[in-house]
Formats: structure tokens, C-alpha cells, sequence
């Protein structure tokens, strides 16, 4: 064999080496066992944002965090180093084998602008693995009352009230039992009027109907970003007779099944004591 076979021989052979290499740390490459998810939390809680990892070896898992600004994913932390100066974020890590370990990224004090899309990457030169984890911030929210009958010719108050923020941006809508539509543009709608105010760190929004009609039954929902709370109103003569009727009706419910409680009580005691 000459020195040019030779050394196309050692080539080839250099090739099949270094593809059994790849071949073995591809299969040696870590795996990420958390699937891709959505979490949603309310203001001020505590995300945990987690990452399973198994065979991680000398890797290091990284947290990044998407950035609108520059439509790319920017390092929040790497390993156990944080890269932030808010004190809000850190790791932490713990192992339930020698090859399976937690990589959890810690946000304490949620704020409206941790909202956004997290990834939790392993990588090197050569390949990487990686998920999404899509933090919603939801602001606490509520809606009172959440159920209404009245007489027709009733005014009609709702409230509903947002937590931790001033905002007037919560818009009202309204379904009926056979269509929806917004209010603003229906022709009744000089019967409806809201009011906003602000105190005590509460925004609330007041919806008004003056003098309600039958046509003013249905779901009144309002909506703060992709936040929504609903109300039903019943508006028809004798509506507080029907009231009262379901409410006598829940009673006797109640009261038949604490009477057939009682009596299975009463007979298992006696069955013992026989």
C-alpha cells in the first residue's frame, strides 16, 4: 500500500470514527422530559417554572426568556448563575437519581411584566434540546352579582372589580339567550351606563340599567385584557317569586339529603349495637 492509500485509508477511517463518536454522544446527549405547557398565576404569587432533565453529565441548563424588542430569546441564567440584577428571579436545583435532576426557574413577587414566553435549553456546538413554558399574569378579578332576578322596571347595578392596578380599560359585552352583540351599538342602549372609578388600589367598573327590560336578560361579561368575568340577569315579572321558589326549592333539597344522612347515620350506629 503507498503513502496516497495510505492516507486516504486513515481518512476514511477518521470518518467512520468520528461518525461513531457523534452516533454515541448524540445517544449520550441530554433529554428534556417536561413537555412544552402554559401556566397562568395571579399577580404578586410565586411562578416555578420547571424543567426535568435527565443525563445533563457536564452540561449546563440555560433560561431564556423571548424579547419583543428584539424578536430574540435572551439568557436569564445558566447553570446556577443568574444574569439579572432582579433579586425576583433565581434557581433551583435538586437530583431524585444521579442521572435526573430538576432545573426549576424561581420568579417570587409576579409582576404583569414577567408575563411572556420562557425557554429551558440544553445545548453545545452540535445540538441542543430544548421547551416553552408560556407565563400568563392574570390580574385578580371579580364580578358582583354574579346572578340577578328583577322585576321589570328595576335599575340594575353590576360591579366589576380589578385588584393591584388603575386601569379604565374593562369593557362590558352582552349575550342573549339567542344572540350576542355589543351593547354600545344596540338601539336600547340609552338604558346603559357605566362609571369607573379608583380607590384603594381597586378599579371598578359600574354598569348601569335604568329601568331593565326583558330584553336586558342574558350574560352581561366583563373583560380586562384576555381576563373575563360573567353575570346572569333574569328580567321578568315574578322574578323575585322565582326567586324565592328555587331558593325554598335548594332548602328542601338540602334538608332531604341531611334527613337521609341522619338516617343512614342512625342505622349503621344501631346495626353496631346489635
Amino acid at each position: 500500500m503507498n503513502t496516497r492509500q495510505f492516507s486516504i485509508s486513515s481518512f476514511v477511517l477518521i470518518l467512520i470514527i468520528d461518525g461513531l463518536t457523534t452516533a454515541v454522544n448524540t445517544n449520550d446527549f441530554p433529554r428534556i422530559l417536561t413537555q412544552t405547557y402554559n401556566q397562568t398565576l395571579n399577580l404578586s404569587d410565586l411562578a416555578i417554572l420547571t424543567c426535568h432533565v435527565t443525563n445533563l453529565g457536564n452540561h449546563h441548563v440555560t433560561w431564556l426568556k423571548y424579547d419583543r424588542n428584539t424578536s430574540t430569546f435572551l439568557p436569564l441564567t445558566v447553570g446556577k448563575q443568574v444574569f439579572l440584577s432582579d433579586k425576583r428571579y433565581s434557581i433551583s436545583y435538586y437530583s431524585i437519581s444521579t442521572d435526573n435532576s430538576y432545573w426549576n426557574l424561581e420568579i417570587y413577587n409576579l409582576q404583569l411584566s414577567d408575563e411572556g414566553i420562557y425557554e429551558c435549553k440544553i445545548s453545545n456546538r452540535r445540538q441542543s434540546v430544548s421547551i416553552k413554558i408560556y407565563l400568563y399574569v392574570q390580574i385578580p378579578m371579580i364580578i358582583q352579582p354574579s346572578r340577578l332576578y328583577v322585576e321589570p322596571g328595576s335599575n340594575v347595578e353590576l360591579d366589576c372589580m380589578i385588584y393591584n392596578i388603575n386601569t379604565s380599560s374593562i369593557t362590558w359585552h352582552f349575550s342573549s339567550y339567542n344572540y350576542k352583540y355589543d351593547y354600545h351599538h344596540h338601539q336600547y342602549d340609552y338604558d346603559i351606563y357605566e362609571k369607573y372609578q379608583h380607590e384603594k388600589n381597586i378599579s371598578k367598573s359600574q354598569l348601569i340599567i335604568r329601568h331593565a327590560q326583558p330584553y336586558h336578560s342574558g350574560l352581561w361579561t366583563c373583560t380586562y385584557k384576555r381576563q373575563k368575568r360573567s353575570a346572569r340577569i333574569f328580567v321578568e315579572k315574578g322574578a323575585m317569586k322565582r326567586l324565592l321558589s328555587n331558593n325554598h326549592a335548594s332548602s328542601n333539597v338540602q334538608c332531604t339529603m341531611s334527613l337521609i344522612l341522619f338516617a343512614l347515620l342512625l342505622g349503621h350506629h344501631m346495626t353496631h349495637r346489635i
